[in-house]
C-alpha cells in the first residue's frame, strides 16, 4: 500500500469508468471537521462504476489510507 495519498480535504481522485462508458472518477476525502466520516463523491447518475483491476487496487489503497487517517483522530 502506498503512503502517498493525502485523503484530507481536498482528497484523492481515483479514476474509473462510468455507466456511459466514459472515463470518470471518484473523489475520496476526509473533512477536518468530521474525521470519522470518509466521503466518497461519485459523478455518475446511477452510482455505477466500472473498475480495471489496477484502478480497484488504487481505490482499495486510498480507502485503506482514509480509514487509517480517520482512526488517528480518535
Amino acid at each position: 500500500m502506498s503512503e502517498r495519498y493525502e485523503v484530507r480535504h481536498p482528497g484523492v481522485r481515483v479514476w474509473c469508468g462510468d455507466e456511459s462508458g466514459w472515463s470518470s472518477s471518484l473523489l475520496v476525502w476526509i473533512s477536518w471537521w468530521s474525521p470519522e466520516v470518509i466521503r466518497i463523491e461519485t459523478p455518475t447518475v446511477f452510482h455505477r462504476t466500472v473498475w480495471t483491476l489496477g484502478q480497484a487496487v488504487e481505490l482499495r489503497d486510498v480507502l485503506t489510507t482514509a480509514v487509517r487517517v480517520g482512526g488517528e483522530s480518535r
